[in-house]
């Protein structure tokens, strides 16, 4: 790997850390709810994500972005990009459990390996990324200049 992506690479490793952990806890969740307190499964999903939300946002916001800077909207980012994520979670996890006849546990378990590959894609590009920010041009920049935070 070149010098340039090692805090890419860094970021990577991290994002799967905190992923790993908060996906662990959201299943345990999940299986909770379907098996133990027989839920539906599309109800123990819902319950899932928003018990996810709320411990991925903290969890990735404080470890896997903490770098980013100007993250004014990110919180409304990360709640679209949660319904995005959710809905395809619920469509793969409700295709495999009717159409395949995979039990649900098993079904949410693959449907979260897709999940979680686009759910990093939208975190990196577009929810947690730095904006350029305008120097101001009385610090001795030009008007105008960009720094990337």
């Amino acid at each position: 790997m070149l010098p340039e992506n090692k805090p890419e690479l860094r970021r990577l490793v991290i994002f799967g850390v905190v992923g790993t952990i908060n996906t662990a806890i959201c299943y345990v969740v999940f299986a909770v709810l379907w098996y133990w307190a027989d839920w539906h499964y599309d109800l123990a999903l819902v319950a899932d994500y928003v018990f996810g939300a709320a411990l991925g946002y903290a969890l990735h916001r404080l470890a896997t972005f903490g770098d980013r800077k100007d993250l004014r909207q990110a919180f409304s980012k990360y709640a679209l990009s949660l319904v995005i994520t959710f809905l395809l979670n619920l469509v793969i996890l409700d295709w495999m459990v009717r159409a395949a006849g995979i039990d649900p546990l098993t079904a949410q378990a693959i449907a979260t390996v897709a999940v979680t590959l686009v759910s990093y894609v939208m975190s990196t590009a577009w929810v947690f990324r730095s904006y350029p920010q305008t120097v101001d041009s009385s610090a001795g920049a030009s008007p105008g200049k960009q720094i990337v935070a």
